[in-house]
């Protein structure tokens, strides 16, 4: 196929006839031809769009309606993948301050750069995720993004398979129970003032500020809440055994099928207390919890053990928190507030996907 870019509009325009009269010839490739003519059709209305935004720009500054300046097309083909994201760290900056000039706003609409591809949502996830990954809780849930409020069905109950032998009785049809989870989103929110000084900042410098303040105390909102619904939920196995090194395998033996990588989730003081207790009487167990991946969770009362696939956190308005910021209400102390907030709902939807160990 021809380079039609290099080609005169004129040239097109001819080439593009010249493809109908062929198209009546016998033996024609029609599909290649087809193909041809669709490719200069498009080279020619990108030519005319080209052409209609010059004019406009044009009109403009011969109406004296603005100064001449560099459009963002031409400067960002001129851009490095590093400078066109710390461009887009400032303009993401002065967005959630509520500051952003037309140009950052449409920056941010825009993925392309010099080299490769910048996305905004990928420069949040930088910051956010940095600590939310740090969670071996929260990177082990499942995430949904179902808007509004919906519902997840389980087997509450069901008569199990049986063998059955050629020719003999057709086995009992089965009794299914079905149970529903149905979540309801809730925000998390965290709220902090700065300094108008903070909020000065440019760039790099108030976003590492801010996702420092919100991220971590986001993360930790949403990891105590995972461990909180486990606690909390009729879905869980509850066992009653002392919290020492023969609580993990009383945790363990109360788990279905399903729960197919178990972890233990403990405070750090319980799990202090099992391993100092087992030194000092000099017990003969290599490993208190037998194997299991230990996680670490100070909300919790005794141990959880369980897989934390069949928890699912539903996030109705995606993952990435909003801001809200707030110039008026402390102006008089010269403080500025902002709330950074994430839409979430959690549960466990297996049934004795996790067991919950206490003492009493």
């Amino acid at each position: 196929m021809m380079d039609f870019k290099t080609m005169e509009t004129a040239a097109l325009e001819e080439r593009r006839a010249a493809i109908i009269t062929e198209m009546e010839t016998e033996g024609a490739d029609l599909d290649a031809l087809k193909d041809e003519a669709r490719a200069i059709l498009e080279e020619i209305e990108n030519r005319r769009a080209e052409a209609k935004e010059k004019a406009e720009v044009r009109e403009k500054v011969a109406n004296g309606s603005g100064e001449v300046i560099k459009t963002f097309d031409e400067e960002k083909n001129t851009m490095t993948v590093e400078e066109r994201k710390t461009e887009m760290i400032d303009a993401l900056a002065e967005y959630i301050k509520g500051r952003a000039t037309s140009e950052q706003r449409a920056m941010l609409l825009t993925t392309d750069a010099t080299g490769g591809t910048v996305k905004v949502s990928n420069i949040v996830d930088d910051f956010i995720w940095t600590d939310w990954d740090k969670s071996p809780i929260l990177s082990r849930i499942r995430k949904v993004y179902v808007q509004g409020n919906y519902s997840v069905g389980y087997e509450a109950s069901a008569t199990g398979a049986v063998k059955h032998t050629e020719g003999g009785n057709a086995p009992t049809e089965e009794t299914l129970t079905l149970a529903y989870i149905n979540f309801v989103a809730q925000y998390y929110k965290k709220w902090i003032r700065v300094s108008d000084r903070v909020l000065a900042l440019k760039g790099q410098a108030f976003m590492d500020y801010l996702f420092d303040e919100f991220g971590h105390q986001l993360a930790v909102a949403l990891e105590n809440a995972v461990v909180a619904e486990i606690a909390a939920s009729s879905l869980s196995a509850k066992v009653t055994n002392p919290i020492d090194n023969t609580a993990a395998m009383a945790g363990f033996a109360a788990l279905s099928d399903e729960a197919a990588n178990p972890v233990v989730i403990i405070s750090k003081t319980n799990y202090a207390a099992i391993m100092n207790a087992r030194a000092t009487t000099g017990a003969k167990i290599e490993d208190p919890f037998n194997g299991f991946e230990v996680l670490f969770n100070n909300t919790v009362a005794g141990m959880l053990v369980g897989d934390l696939d069949g928890v699912i956190a539903n996030f109705p308005e995606g993952e990435d928190f909003k801001f809200i910021v707030d110039e008026t209400s402390l102006a008089e102390q010269d403080l500025v507030k902002i709330v950074g907030k994430i839409l979430c709902d959690i549960h466990l939807v297996r049934p004795n996907g996790f067991a919950v160990v206490s003492a009493s």
